[in-house]
């Protein structure tokens, strides 16, 4: 007979997931005052970081690892967060409150927040697996991204979305020729809708990029070696020259650890309400493994975006810039639920106490997502 599961709380809080979205939870919950046990596992070996910079900030080299990192090492150690890094959950037992990892061991929990993520969409178009054919999701993906860039002058970007957009930006400003190629009606369609997507369109096209839309790819092309990328095949048939591509396809939630459990899943997420609750007592969810329920209409929305990550469910629609920098600054804090030490996804602005003040009611800010904007990429003064 299995032995009974501990009641709720009574066993530490695990974070599966060392992304931006779990190490906010572990810190948050630190700066809220939690003084129970608080454990972080994640699959890569490297510390927590954001990975929105990687795509800009990063790869125009402006940033380095140390910049990246959500708080560095010391900050776990001195605030008794327990870091387990390289290993990866491969199934969870809600009914014992364990989460086995890939080399056997099973870990208890009192409460249990999921934090795994997304992956990249890899589609199934021949010679993805070609050199110089690149995603990027990892730092690991950053750096090997970083070294094909150095002697490359042709880049084909494939999908228009944030990061598409984001890496098509980088590459003119580092120096490339690009060409971006998405089958939608034009970049950013669907978060922006046809005017901004407009808008995004012409800031790329100022900025030399090659802009096509309607179109697929239907193959990536080999050089005379056949082991590394020369050209992207679109679907009019024409061949676009590339020393390099970088694929930007969507994402697919990291939830398939979790077949075996009887959570609530929809379209590969996991469904969780406004404050970031599974249908589990006691397992929250947060960031882009989620779908959220907003119980007022009904309807359900993933919002892929790094605010998401560290604003929780109930703050999207805020966007607020300084959760961002919620790890470094304690301007935003994770209200506990009573005795469960799990996140509420409720936010609230905190100044630091040296620079304490009257708190100010939150402000919105630009979605932040043209090229226009970022590293370089600037409105020509007018004459």
């Amino acid at each position: 007979m299995s032995a009974p599961a501990p009641p709720a709380g009574s066993g530490p809080v695990l974070v599966v997931g060392a992304s931006l979205a779990g190490a906010t939870v572990a810190v948050t919950l630190r700066e809220a005052g939690f003084a129970g046990e608080v454990m972080l596992l994640g699959a890569e070996n490297a510390l927590p970081y954001e990975r929105p910079a990687l795509r800009k900030q990063y790869l125009t080299g402006r940033v380095s690892v140390e910049a990246l990192l959500v708080q560095p090492a010391s900050y776990y150690s001195d605030n008794r967060i327990t870091l387990r890094l390289g290993e990866s959950a491969v199934s969870l037992d809600p009914g014992r409150r364990l989460v086995r990892l890939t080399c056997g061991e099973q870990l208890p929990y009192g409460t249990l927040i999921i934090a795994t993520g997304a992956s990249n969409v890899r589609p199934p178009i021949p010679g993805i697996d070609l050199q110089g054919v690149h995603q990027l999701r990892t730092l690991a993906d950053a750096d090997d991204l970083l070294s094909a860039v150095t002697g490359a002058r042709t880049a084909v970007t494939v999908g228009m979305g944030f990061i598409g957009c984001e890496v098509t930006a980088t590459l003119t400003d580092l120096g490339l020729v690009v060409t971006a190629v998405d089958g939608g009606p034009g970049p950013l369609w669907g978060p922006l809708g046809p005017e901004l997507s407009a808008v995004a369109r012409g800031w790329h096209e100022q900025h030399g990029v090659r802009v096509l839309t309607g179109q697929g790819v239907t193959a990536f092309l080999p050089d005379a070696t056949g082991s590394a990328v020369a050209a992207v095949e679109v679907a009019g048939g024409e061949r676009l020259p590339a020393d390099l591509v970088v694929v930007g396809v969507g994402a697919r939630p990291n939830t398939g650890w979790l077949s075996g459990a009887p959570l609530d899943l929809l379209a590969g997420a996991i469904d969780v309400d406004t404050d970031g609750r599974t249908n589990l007592p006691g397992v929250y969810a947060v960031g882009d493994v989620t779908i959220t329920r907003d119980q007022r209409t009904g309807t359900h929305r993933r919002h892929e975006h790094w605010a998401s990550a560290i604003a929780g469910p109930s703050n999207r629609k805020t966007h607020r810039r300084p959760a961002a920098r919620a790890s470094r600054t304690g301007l935003f804090l994770v209200r506990p639920v009573r005795q469960d030490p799990a996140v509420q996804w409720r936010a609230r602005r905190r100044q630091p106490p040296s620079r304490a003040r009257r708190p100010q009611p939150a402000r919105r800010t630009r979605h932040r997502v043209f090229p226009a904007q970022r590293h370089g990429h600037r409105r020509a003064r007018s004459q």
